[in-house]
């Protein structure tokens, strides 16, 4: 934060050192006018006359410069050395005021108007240090303005009412631009005054965005670790045999952490745009069927509370485009979600229509509306709806449950992808998601390979997991020793490069924070052939997932990155990817 000086000492002000290097930098500007005032003044008067001020001139300059050149930016100057810069400026406005004179005092009556032009000239330079101290102000504005009143007042001695009325006038322009300076002063001490109060919010403001981050990155982890435990005993509960009514038991705790999650990942996606570093990912994709997915996703749900779920696709939409397939999916299902929540009779629709007018930058507008017959949104919230953290009811909100983030997140990502999510007026709720994206050739069709089991194949793997929390290594062993894998678990990262020395393995799960030695280290030494097969596939375990880690642990070196909770699922696919050598999934892909 900048110092502002008190009136009484002005020497202790910053901005004489910001003054001061603007002096520095700006003598160029300054020494053209001074070059054309000197042709001129050579035709007029005397050429000898005209080069002994612009010596006299460029000596004073010479001097500033001096002074200037010791002026550091970012590093406050001594008071001594803003004593000499405004010393320095006086012989400069002198020589000025001094080149008035000497027109003022010509035979030429004519040049006496010229006097006052460069006397009025000095004055309109000086409204440049309006924010400055006043004792640079001063050192600029005085030679000019004791001019003006001392050479009419003393020194035209033309009789009538022509002289005396310029005199007064000259004297009026002196009291006003007085008067006009100490305005502007006033101002621009109120203006530096809001000027460092807004400074001083941004300043908090980023105070309490960085402590916001650091509060989200230390909770997403804090929870991911215990909550990988919870849900990986109840996944592995569920495998085994258990009765009907405990079954249920083990799948509603599944569902409630699920849900837990869900809240703590919508609170790391709305991190992610507020920082303004969520990706998108241009591909072909067939929006007919991801949108009969999106719905399908959701029918069984639908059901359970005897809603119907319907979808109508408008055959004159194109079916393929260019787009980000995650992004789509996530912003319906956030709505279809919402929509489900809020209501209790009758359903939700899903609509696919696209205007028949085309965009002249060979785009085409899809419109995709999510419409429910729950309790609709009242007029008086539609302005608020998708502020984070707001729900139109409060007694609504708590019956339905909710964080008030998904439509927040879903009109941001909207947006990040060309279109916008608006509320549209309906009995219950209409939300309108308006898609800009260029229609594309379907691609050829691939021939996939047959689906296997998840897990299938994974008995004869040899499988080494670095993880130094005892919990989270029971959970890992719960979910592969079903699957015949030969598990190896170690405490970290040194532990494990021992191992990878005298074994071989198909695939490492690495933590990442572990003590002696952390899985990213651990990784390098892997990558440079310190432990076993360089190219030995390695996938991140971690509780890490803020926006971008997954691409750093990606660009590391790791072949996969699972965040905590991890899910056998999505356990097993990403080994069986590793050692196929797969590419890395996306994260919403899972």
């Amino acid at each position: 934060m900048r110092r502002f000086a008190s009136s009484w000492s002005p020497w202790a002000d910053d901005r004489l050192d910001e003054v001061a290097i603007d002096t520095h930098r700006l003598l160029p500007s300054r020494l053209i006018p001074a070059a054309l005032v000197t042709a001129g003044v050579a035709h007029a008067l005397n050429p000898g006359l005209a080069l002994s001020w612009l010596a006299l001139l460029l000596l004073g300059e010479g001097l500033a410069r001096l002074v200037t050149g010791r002026f550091k930016p970012g590093v406050s100057a001594p008071r001594s050395l803003r004593v000499g810069f405004v010393l320095a400026a006086l012989p400069i406005n002198l020589t000025w005021a001094g080149l008035g004179a000497v027109l003022w005092l010509s035979q030429e009556t004519d040049f006496k108007l010229a006097a006052v032009g460069v006397w009025a000239g000095q004055i309109i330079y000086t409204q440049n240090f309006r924010h400055q101290p006043a004792v640079l102000l001063a050192v600029s504005a005085a030679p000019p303005l004791a001019s003006l009143i001392l050479f009419p007042m003393g020194f035209l001695d033309l009789p009538g009412i022509g002289p005396e009325t310029a005199r007064w006038s000259l004297m009026l322009v002196v009291l006003t631009t007085i008067g006009v300076m100490l305005t502007n002063r006033a101002a621009a001490r109120r203006m530096d005054e809001l000027t460092r109060g807004l400074r001083e919010e941004r300043e908090r403001a980023e105070d309490a965005n960085r402590a916001k981050s650091t509060f989200v990155a230390v909770t997403s982890h804090e929870l991911r670790t215990p909550m990988n435990g919870l849900l990986g005993m109840a996944h592995a509960l569920d495998r085994s045999p258990l009765d009907a009514a405990q079954r249920e038991h083990v799948r509603l705790m599944i569902k409630s952490g699920d849900n837990l999650m869900q809240v703590l990942n919508d609170v790391l996606d709305l991190s992610k745009i507020e920082a303004g570093r969520v990706d998108l990912e241009l591909v072909a994709v067939n929006l007919h069927d991801l949108v009969r997915a999106a719905g399908d996703a959701w029918r069984d749900a639908a059901a359970e509370k005897g809603l119907w779920l319907r979808i109508g696709i408008d055959p004159q939409a194109p079916a393929w485009i260019l787009a980000d397939p995650l992004r789509i999916r996530q912003v319906l299902m956030n709505l279809i979600s919402n929509s489900l929540k809020f209501t209790c009779t009758g359903g939700v629709t899903l609509q696919l229509t696209s205007p028949a007018i085309a965009r002249s930058d060979g785009l085409r507008d899809l419109h995709l509306r999510v419409v429910d017959t729950g309790v609709g949104v009242p007029a008086a919230f539609h302005a608020r709806i998708f502020d984070s953290f707001t729900q139109a009811d409060n007694a609504v909100s708590r019956s339905h449950g909710g964080t008030g983030l998904g439509l927040t997140i879903s009109r941001a990502l909207a947006r990040q992808m060309g279109g916008d999510l608006v509320l549209e007026p309906a009995a219950g709720a209409a939300f309108l998601f308006t898609l800009p994206a260029a229609p594309v050739a379907a691609p050829p069709v691939l021939a996939e390979p047959e689906p296997d089991e998840a897990g299938a194949g994974l008995d004869a793997l040899r499988v080494l997991v670095a993880e130094d929390n005892a919990i989270n290594q029971i959970v890992v062993r719960a979910m592969l020793e079903a699957t015949g894998v030969a598990l190896t678990i170690v405490d970290d990262g040194r532990a494990a490069l021992e191992a990878l020395k005298v074994g071989a393995f198909d695939a490492v799960l690495m933590d990442i924070n572990m003590p002696v030695m952390d899985g990213i280290t651990a990784l390098a030494a892997i990558r440079a052939g310190a432990a076993g097969d360089p190219s030995t596939p390695v996938i991140a375990l971690t509780a890490s997932a803020m926006s971008g880690d997954r691409e750093r642990f990606l660009a590391l070196g790791f072949d996969d990155h699972l965040g905590k909770p991890i899910r056998p699922r999505d356990l097993l696919a990403a080994i069986d990817g590793a050692v196929r050598g797969e590419p890395a999934r996306s994260e919403l892909a899972r």
